[in-house]
């Protein structure tokens, strides 16, 4: 067997492939890949920075789940809005990994596929529906949750990166004109300075999200295509 492989993942129709993902070689790297055509496939959606509590949520139109995607008759992903009410609206997908290297430190990677309907030199309230709405690619070695207010986990505030997340990109798409609403395609990746840096639980666990961390102050609506999740050892 040689030192280094990766192990592939392949969350599509046939909800994954049989692998050995707790084999000895703690060198190896696992890739898995995500289209959400069978379902959720382990993910779920959550919300923070927001009043939970508050008489009426229904002003936060909140929604999400996989769904058809738009302008297509046979293409599923996984949709997530909300009406940013409170100023510092968080909306997130996640999942927990496992099999991985117990208590080891991994460096995670992610390229992901979205449809946005937001370009990239708009004007709204508090700020652009595009440029103001950043992607943040997170981990958890416990449960990403809301906790009162606020997320259970540092991943910052809006433009800033925290401890468990840092930004990727924003949900802009370039070239598209502020009064068109249709969906279009953008793709963002993790480079060397934006990828995690992490260790596993003591049961080869990892919890990890990816979400939009708001400053307009208005409706957003994403529908996630395609993710592919890296995790590579490191010393």
């Amino acid at each position: 067997m040689k030192k280094t492989f990766i192990a592939l993942c392949c969350f599509s129709l046939l909800q994954g492939c049989n692998l050995d993902l707790n084999s000895d070689d703690s060198n190896q790297a696992y890739v898995f890949d995500y289209n959400f055509e069978s379902g959720n496939q382990g993910w779920t959606a959550g919300f923070s920075d927001y009043p939970s509590d508050y008489e009426d949520l229904s002003i936060y139109e909140l929604s999400s789940g996989v769904t058809m995607l738009p302008a297509t008759t046979s293409k599923h992903g996984f949709h997530i809005a909300g009406h940013n009410r409170s100023d510092d609206l968080f909306m997130f997908i996640k999942t927990r990994v496992t099999g991985l290297q117990a208590s080891s430190r991994y460096s995670a990677n992610i390229k992901v596929s979205f449809l946005s309907a937001a370009g990239d030199q708009c004007f709204g309230i508090g700020g652009s529906p595009g440029s103001s709405v950043y992607v943040k690619f997170g981990f958890g070695e416990t449960e990403p949750k809301q906790a009162d207010y606020y997320l259970s986990l540092d991943k910052g505030n809006q433009a800033s990166s925290g401890a468990n997340a840092n930004i990727i990109g924003d949900v802009a798409i370039a070239g598209k004109s502020c009064e068109s609403e249709n969906f279009v395609a953008k793709t963002l990746t993790t480079t060397s300075t934006t990828e995690l840096k992490l260790s596993t639980n003591a049961d080869g666990s990892i919890w990890l999200f990816i979400g939009t961390d708001s400053a307009y102050e208005g409706y957003t609506k994403l529908y996630y295509d395609q993710i592919t999740i890296t995790l590579a050892p490191t010393l």
